[in-house]
């Protein structure tokens, strides 16, 4: 600004730093509470699984492991809270707490422009805050079907990243869903995820274009729809490891995609000695013991083969030697937001200051 100006520009300046502060103020609340919502297990969290079987997995030529969700737990569990049945017969166990480090989850996201994007950004937002050091997530759009945020553990990146992608063209989630699972399968061995945002009803074809693309690539679906599902694709999310939550709107978004990541970083491998031959399908019975109150779940799985125990192993410890790497942040997510909104409201008012010279403010 010039000179002349300076005694007028500093009243105006006035009002714009007072917004400036209620816009921090806003941004802090906000922040505040959603991060406990992914920090605390006890929160309420829309629909979902409290335990249950989420596959099995080979784990040497003498044990087979079935891996169990616990999103619900209040902390770290030991042996102790678990228990297994394999046909009615018990079993005994070996807990091991899956590295939540080991996490590579491919989010894609199909909205409309408007309150439906800003409902599924902000269900992303809240899923990168929930996720531990050392997970790492891409970040795909369906309209149209591109790459927006490649493979990362830098929350910044991401939010950058969605912030600045355009959402306004042909629906593509096929395309999208095949972009992601590529994502995640280029990462480091580690367990694989991908999770669909979408505000509109999913077509029930899609299921079968892209079961083969998850179960090649050994990767869960999990899926956060509004305001509807088709009952193919969530057996395919089912069927997959995932699960699937349907949303009455954009905005109760954030709430059933937080629930999905709390599924994710709580999960659990239980290996045990079985006497049925691989492929065999037994009926397993799960339950979990935590502060006096037990929950089970049961599922009939197929005895997995064991001919690539060393493989899965891999994989399943992969996150452990990576975890002393910079991962998802949440001081980092913090900072952004805040940034965005303040350098939002500025330019704002400064643009607004320069079209009314006049004003008296």
């Amino acid at each position: 600004m010039h000179s002349s100006q300076a005694v007028s520009e500093t009243q105006r300046g006035r009002p714009v730093r007072g917004r400036l502060l209620s816009v921090t103020a806003v941004a802090i609340a906000v922040v505040a509470t959603a991060a406990p919502a992914a920090a605390d297990p006890s929160a309420s969290h829309a629909p979902g699984p409290g335990v249950r079987v989420v596959g099995t997995i080979a784990v040497n030529p003498s044990l087979v492991g079935v891996i169990v969700a616990v999103p619900g737990s209040g902390g770290p569990l030991n042996a102790q809270a678990f228990r297994l049945w394999e046909n009615g017969r018990p079993n005994a166990v070996r807990v091991d707490p899956l590295p939540a480090s080991a996490l590579r989850i491919g989010v894609v996201v199909d909205a409309r422009p408007g309150d439906q994007l800003q409902g599924a950004q902000n269900a992303v937002a809240d899923l990168m805050i929930g996720l531990p050091n050392g997970a790492e997530a891409a970040v795909v759009g369906a309209r149209p079907a591109r790459l927006v945020q490649p493979l990362t553990g830098d929350a910044g990146s991401v939010l950058r990243a969605l912030a600045g992608a355009r959402f306004s063209g042909p629906r593509d989630d096929a395309s999208a869903l095949t972009l992601a699972v590529r994502e995640v399968v280029r990462g480091p061995p580690g367990r694989r995820a991908v999770v669909l945002i979408t505000t509109d009803p999913i077509p029930a074809a899609l299921a079968s274009t892209v079961s083969g693309q998850l179960r090649a690539a050994h990767a869960s679906l999990y899926v956060a729809a509004v305001p509807e599902l088709a009952p193919s694709f969530a057996r395919l999310a089912s069927a997959s490891g995932g699960w699937a939550v349907t949303a009455s709107s954009a905005r109760s978004l954030m709430p059933a995609v937080d629930a999905i990541g709390a599924d994710l970083v709580h999960q659990y491998l239980l290996a045990y000695a079985t006497a049925y031959p691989a492929l065999t399908a037994t009926r397993l019975r799960v339950a979990v013991s935590e502060a006096g109150k037990t929950a089970t779940t049961e599922a009939t799985v197929r005895v997995p083969a064991s001919h690539d125990w060393s493989t899965q192993r891999t994989q399943a410890s992969a996150g452990a030697r990576r975890s002393g790497h910079a991962g998802v942040s949440v001081a980092w997510l913090i900072a952004a937001v805040l940034l965005f909104g303040l350098a939002g409201v500025a330019i704002f008012d400064i643009r607004r200051v320069r079209r009314e010279p006049g004003r008296s403010l």
